[in-house]
């Protein structure tokens, strides 16, 4: 169960080691290089966002903004801390930031084999617009995926999260 003293922050380069690490324990067979997760955070076209509990990193999601596209990079939940709506809070987060900066397109690649992201976003309204055959580096398929987000206005919030105020929140715009 998620701690009333979660705070959700964006990563920055300081944060490798521990961004790396939690890598490794999500991803055990399959995680991103450690170049590749420094690479994301030098990025200024990505955005980490880490969601801290007093006892350590709990999520992490990576984002790459492409033009008038945001890819999902990586989401990932401490097996401890799964199935307990924190992805899908995370993916809320993402659409959300994604309305504020007038982003109307998202997208994201998944193993064919993971079916419980899978289910996760078709539940979102995310919908499979493509079979990538050999996408990852051990030769796994991957589905492409995507929901368009609706237009908003110049005074439209984004939408609130699942729950009352579930983070401590920082501006993450720039």
């Amino acid at each position: 169960m998620r701690s009333d003293c979660s705070l959700l922050r964006a990563a920055g380069p300081d944060d490798l080691d521990a961004l790396y690490q939690f890598e490794l324990l999500c991803f055990q067979e399959h995680h991103f290089r450690r170049d590749h997760v420094a690479w994301i955070l030098d990025n200024d076209r990505a955005l980490t966002l880490l969601e801290n509990e007093p006892h350590g990193v709990t999520a992490a999601m990576m984002l790459l903004f492409e033009g008038r596209t945001c890819r999902v990079l990586s989401v990932a939940v401490a097996p401890e801390a799964r199935r307990r709506g924190t992805g899908t809070r995370m993916m809320e987060l993402a659409e959300g930031i994604c309305r504020e900066r007038r982003i109307p397109i998202i997208r994201l690649e998944v193993s064919t084999r993971n079916f419980a992201a899978i289910e996760l976003y078709r539940r979102l309204g995310y919908r499979m617009d493509g079979v990538l055959y050999g996408y990852y580096s051990w030769g796994e398929d991957a589905y492409s995926m995507r929901k368009d987000l609706p237009e908003t206005t110049s005074d439209a919030r984004p939408p609130r999260l699942s729950e009352p105020e579930p983070y401590a929140m920082i501006n993450i715009n720039p």
